[in-house]
C-alpha cells in the first residue's frame, strides 16, 4: 500500500490529470449519479473528493437548489482545484483538506449520502473498515453509502487487464497510484442493506459501483 505521504505526493502532482481517468470510470460515475437518488439528497459528505469533478456534476446536474456538500482529500493541489471548480456553490460546499485520518469531526447522522469513488482500492482492509463504520455514523438512518472502485475483470480482456494493472502495482505502487481490484460488497457487514451492486467494463477495466442503505 501507499503511506499517506506517498500517496499525497502522488496526487499533488497528478493534479487535473485525474480528469482523464472518467475514460475507464465514466459509466460506473453515471450509474451511481442515478442509483444513489442525488436529486432526493439535503447533505452529502464525499471522502477522497479529487479534483472536485464529480461533486460539480452533482450540483449541475442532480442536487436540489437547497443541498449542501462537505468534501474532503489528503493532496493539498486537489483540494484547491476542487475549491476552485465549486465557488459558484461556495455557500453550499466546504472542501476540506486532511492528514488522511477517516473520522471526522461532523455530528452524527449528519449527511444522507456518503460517496466514495476509486478511493477504497487505494486503503488497507482495517483502513476500509474503520471508514466504512465512519460512514455509518454520518449517515442517517436510511441514508445511502454510494461507493465506487477499481475491480477484478469482468470480461477475459479485462482480466487480462486486471492482471496487467496488478503486476504494475507489485512493482511499485506509484505506477498505478496505490490502486488495487476489490470487491467492495464484501466488505459490507449486516449494518448495511445493498440496493445495488454492478459491475460496469469501460475501457478493458471494470468498476463496482455499491448502492447500500443504512440499517
Amino acid at each position: 500500500m501507499l503511506s499517506t505521504s506517498e500517496a499525497k505526493r502522488f496526487y499533488d502532482h497528478f493534479g487535473r490529470l485525474q480528469d482523464g481517468q472518467i475514460v475507464y470510470e465514466g459509466r460506473a460515475l453515471t450509474v451511481l449519479e442515478e442509483s444513489g437518488r442525488f436529486e432526493q439528497a439535503a447533505a452529502v459528505f464525499e471522502f477522497g473528493c479529487g479534483a472536485g469533478a464529480l461533486a460539480r456534476r452533482l450540483f449541475q446536474r442532480r442536487l436540489p437548489a437547497e443541498a449542501r456538500y462537505v468534501g474532503v482529500d489528503v493532496s493539498e493541489r486537489m483540494v484547491r482545484i476542487a475549491r476552485q471548480r465549486l465557488r459558484r456553490w461556495r455557500e453550499r460546499a466546504e472542501v476540506r483538506l486532511t492528514t488522511g485520518e477517516v473520522t471526522m469531526p461532523d455530528p452524527d447522522s449528519s449527511f444522507d449520502r456518503f460517496l466514495s469513488c476509486y478511493v477504497l482500492d487505494l486503503l488497507s482492509e482495517e483502513a476500509i473498515g474503520a471508514l466504512l463504520d465512519e460512514a455509518h455514523r454520518l449517515l442517517r438512518p436510511g441514508g445511502l453509502l454510494c461507493l465506487a472502485s477499481l475491480t477484478h475483470g469482468a470480461t477475459p480482456l479485462a482480466r487480462l487487464s486486471g492482471w496487467m494493472w496488478e503486476k504494475a502495482r507489485s512493482w511499485s505502487p506509484a505506477l498505478t497510484g496505490g490502486c488495487r481490484p476489490i470487491r467492495i460488497a464484501g466488505c459490507l457487514d449486516d449494518r448495511w442493506a445493498i440496493a445495488e451492486d454492478r459491475l460496469i467494463t469501460q475501457l478493458c477495466l471494470t468498476s463496482e459501483v455499491v448502492i447500500a442503505h443504512k440499517l
